[in-house]
């Protein structure tokens, strides 16, 4: 029995936009669901923005949204790390992104957590070995998520996972994954919906952490062929999307909503 959907998990960069370019059609798509009553949340392991500054962002390309729709993963983390009374964090994050873990932030080299997202140009071995210095001295580390890359402006690059992947290496300890494709992240994302699984469906540019994470839930999952989608990606990943389409703009095509 194939059940109808309800309620859609959107990912933002490669779904709704491109870095700093809007996606043709998304921002139509967007007011059509508005329209049809259907809720849907943004969920996104941009790591370099606050919940505030992506609305902003999204509100400036024509897409009227409240901050509450939005799951980021340094939201997601500054929740789990509240989770622990008097936690204390060292932020490897764009001083952007600090903003959802006000009260959380210490300089000290004794910290309970090192939260780590992407810093784009910013990382430097200085960066990377404070940050493993209080690795060292028994700090655990949360990685926002572990994507390989993104596209950006300049085209291919590099995402917070090839710097995780050094310091778990350096550190010898697995990363706490908070972002995408962390089953507890979708599991958030559907309990603010109200929905069950199979009446949601997941549309996203990765194969691994949009696809691949709600296919564990059984959430049914959509990859459109823009940002980072790459067909060879699909083809060598035992995970394969239920459908894929050119754009957010065709998701009415499906007949599903």
């Amino acid at each position: 029995m194939t059940h109808s959907i309800k309620g859609l998990l959107i990912d933002l960069d490669g779904v709704i936009y491109n870095d700093s370019e809007i996606i043709p059609g998304s921002v139509d798509t967007i007011r059509q669901l508005r329209q049809k009553n259907i809720p849907f949340r943004f969920i996104t392991n941009t790591t370099m923005k606050c919940r505030d500054t992506l609305r902003k962002k999204l509100n400036n390309f024509g897409i009227d949204v409240e901050a509450n729709e939005i799951f980021s993963a340094a939201y997601a983390a500054a929740k789990y790390v509240s989770q622990f009374p008097k936690a204390k964090c060292h932020l490897m994050l764009k001083e952007d992104s600090k903003k959802e873990f006000i009260g959380m932030e210490s300089e000290e080299e004794n910290v309970d957590f090192v939260v780590a997202g992407d810093l784009g140009d910013a990382v430097t071995f200085d960066l990377l070995n404070n940050a493993f210095v209080r690795l060292m001295n028994g700090a655990k580390l949360i990685a926002l998520q572990k994507n390989r890359f993104w596209l950006s402006d300049r085209g291919y690059t590099l995402d917070a996972g090839a710097f995780i992947a050094l310091l778990e290496y350096s550190s010898n300890q697995e990363a706490i994954l908070i972002g995408k494709p962390e089953r507890k992240f979708f599991e958030l994302a559907l309990l603010d919906l109200n929905l069950p699984p199979e009446n949601v469906m997941m549309i996203g540019d990765d194969i691994e952490s949009d696809i691949g994470g709600a296919a564990q839930l059984n959430i049914r999952t959509c990859m459109v062929q823009t940002g980072k989608f790459r067909q060879q990606d699909i083809d060598r990943s035992e995970v394969k999307p239920d459908y894929i389409i050119s754009s957010i703009a065709d998701i009415y095509s499906l007949g599903l909503i």
